[in-house]
């Protein structure tokens, strides 16, 4: 009867402090203090139809030949004007053909992040949607299920370029609601890394390479290689769901993996929680460590939105007790 009691009270604890939107961190027993981690703010903009391929070629990208030959970071040009980036595309000025009226073309976000010996903890801090009808979908929601969903991506330099893009690396002109998505009833092209793939067009429509995908063999070694994002994502419906995956061939997710998230809301704002194992030990998890810096893409899915109808960050570095845009702290 005692280990019973004590179960419960323990379970009782744990779900209390998911209730309340205490976190996963306090709620698996470890308390971090947020006032003693750096806040570092980046603007999440409406990136329309830009792809892979869109910011390579010159005719439609200024910046391209500054990426492409001289190696400069999407951060480095557009860091400054990403919230002008994005109004031009949500209204339609450049590369969105289906503008949803009202929405955003950003979305300020605050991240502080922290880790110990095996674990790293990040908060993320949004305002809330305005709540606008999305198109294309029963009742004017693309996802009536979930308000919000957040994503990160994690790049430890093994995928070409990722360091540079961010999630652009991942992001191309024949994926779904693209210009180049293959018309075939049932396809659905996800995300995909051009190291998955034979051969890439660039300039020729179409542009992409969803049909040339690598032989099985190759995929296997390139994934124990290390050559692919790692993805977890937040899902504000059904009480909060958690999802740990990873980008090579396609996007791959499931839940009761490596990232465990917490979301409510806290007045006007969303307020989400994340514990992730600095080592999970499973393919498709990126192991981290202190002193080293990773490249992160960040995605937030608002107003019951899905696909490329989001707002994400340029290329950020995740330092862990190092230099970074987002400076995780040991606590």
């Amino acid at each position: 009867m005692m280990k019973t009691t004590r179960l419960l009270t323990t379970l009782g604890a744990a779900a209390c402090a998911l209730i309340l939107g205490i976190g996963p961190a306090l709620a698996a027993g470890k308390t971090i203090d947020w006032a003693k981690a750096p806040e570092a703010k980046t603007t999440l903009f409406y990136p329309g139809q830009s792809s892979f391929e869109w910011i390579q070629n010159g005719p439609d990208h200024g910046g391209a030949r500054s990426f492409t030959k001289k190696g400069e970071t999407c951060s480095g040009c557009h860091a400054e004007e990403a919230a002008d980036m994005g109004k031009k595309m949500v209204t339609g000025q450049k590369i969105e053909p289906v503008v949803i009226p009202g929405k955003r073309g950003h979305i300020p976000l605050k991240v502080k992040a922290a880790f110990d010996e095996d674990t790293l903890y990040m908060r993320f801090e949004f305002p809330a949607g305005p709540h606008n009808a999305a198109p294309n979908a029963p009742g004017g929601k693309m996802d009536a299920d979930n308000e919000i969903k957040l994503a990160m991506m994690i790049d430890d330099g093994k995928v070409d370029t990722a360091d540079r893009s961010g999630c652009w690396a991942s992001c191309h002109h024949d994926a779904r609601d693209m210009p180049d998505a293959p018309k075939k009833d049932g396809l659905v092209v996800t995300k995909y890394l051009p190291e998955s793939r034979t051969a890439i067009s660039l300039k020729d429509s179409p542009r992409g390479g969803w049909d040339k995908t690598k032989p099985a063999a190759d995929l296997d070694a390139a994934l124990k290689a290390g050559t692919y994002l790692d993805l977890v994502r937040y899902k504000s419906g059904k009480g909060g769901v958690s999802e740990d995956g990873y980008v090579l061939a396609e996007r791959v997710l499931k839940t009761g993996g490596a990232a465990n998230f917490a979301g409510k809301k806290e007045g006007d704002n969303w307020v989400v929680t994340m514990t992730r194992k600095l080592n999970p030990g499973q393919p498709g998890d990126k192991v981290l460590e202190a002193g080293k810096a990773y490249t992160v893409g960040i995605a937030v899915h608002d107003d019951h939105t899905i696909g490329r109808f989001h707002h994400v960050s340029l290329d950020l570095k995740l330092g862990l007790g190092t230099d970074g845009v987002i400076k995780a702290v040991k606590q």
